[in-house]
C-alpha cells in the first residue's frame, strides 16, 4: 500500500479535522488563566504590603501588572467562548429546516470556532435534515 493511500484512509475515517489545543480546550485553559492571574495579583499585593513574598524586591509591581493582564485575557477568552457556545446551542435546536438553512452559515462559523464536538453535532443535525 502506498503512503498516500494509507494517509487518505486514515483521514477519511474522521469527518472532522482536528483543531489546535487552544480551540479544543478553550474553556479549561481560559479558566486556568483567570485563576493564575488572580494568584499572581494576590502574591504581588502581599509583597507590596510587606506581608509575604518580601524577597521579590521591586518585581512586585511587574507581577501585579502581569497578573492583571493574564486575568483580563483569560476573562475575555472565557466570555467569548461562553457566548459562542450559547449562540451555537440557540441556533442548533431549530426545528424548521428552512430557518436552519438560513442560519447554516452562522452555525458553520461557530462550529469552526468551537471544539470539534460542536462540529460533529452540526454534522449530525445536517444529516438529520438531509443536508450535505
Amino acid at each position: 500500500m502506498m503512503l498516500a493511500e494509507i494517509l487518505n484512509s486514515y483521514f477519511a475515517m474522521s469527518p472532522v479535522m482536528s483543531k489546535p489545543i487552544q480551540v479544543e480546550k478553550a474553556g479549561p485553559i481560559s479558566i486556568s488563566m483567570v485563576v493564575l492571574g488572580i494568584v499572581l495579583i494576590i502574591v504581588a499585593l502581599l509583597a507590596l504590603f510587606k506581608i509575604a513574598f518580601t524577597e521579590m524586591g521591586n518585581w512586585d509591581y511587574w507581577v501585579l501588572i502581569v497578573g492583571a493582564g493574564v486575568v483580563l485575557v483569560g476573562a475575555i477568552w472565557f466570555i467569548s467562548y461562553f457566548l459562542n457556545v450559547r449562540k451555537f446551542r440557540k441556533l442548533i435546536v431549530e426545528k424548521s429546516k428552512a430557518s436552519f438553512i438560513k442560519e447554516l452559515d452562522n452555525l458553520e462559523y461557530l462550529a469552526w470556532r468551537l471544539p470539534s464536538r460542536y462540529e460533529e453535532e452540526l454534522l449530525a443535525k445536517k444529516k438529520n435534515f438531509g443536508l450535505k
